[in-house]
């Protein structure tokens, strides 16, 4: 975090649709609405350093949160991430599942 900022908030709050819909009607959203994906998969990813870098350089939040490791703390997290990739995947034998919600609402209409 950055000194003098408040806290953000929890990472994954957003993968929760009950969180999701909840913050767009806590903001004056209407007819709100999550969808769960479980079942895309990520099928171009060939191992854990590639999904690594997929990471930093295809997202926005999880780039910064990599970025502000020291190299030690990045390097340690990118040998994490091709151990669990490898288990996950059974070595690339099978595709990386990356569910994913998708959370809608509608601005209200003024009357």
């Amino acid at each position: 975090n950055v000194e003098g900022l408040p806290d953000g908030p929890n990472f994954f709050d957003f993968g929760d649709p009950n969180q999701a819909t909840n913050a767009l009607k806590e903001i004056g959203f209407v007819d709100t609405k999550s969808v769960e994906l479980s079942e895309m998969k990520w099928t171009s990813i060939q191992n854990g350093s590639e999904l690594y870098d997929v990471l930093l350089q295809g997202t926005s939040r999880t780039r910064e949160v990599l970025l502000g490791q020291t190299q030690e703390e990045a390097a340690a997290i990118a040998s994490l991430m091709i151990q669990k990739y490898d288990a996950i995947t059974d070595s690339g034998k099978r595709c990386l599942a990356m569910p994913a919600v998708i959370t809608s609402g509608c601005k209200p209409t003024s009357t």
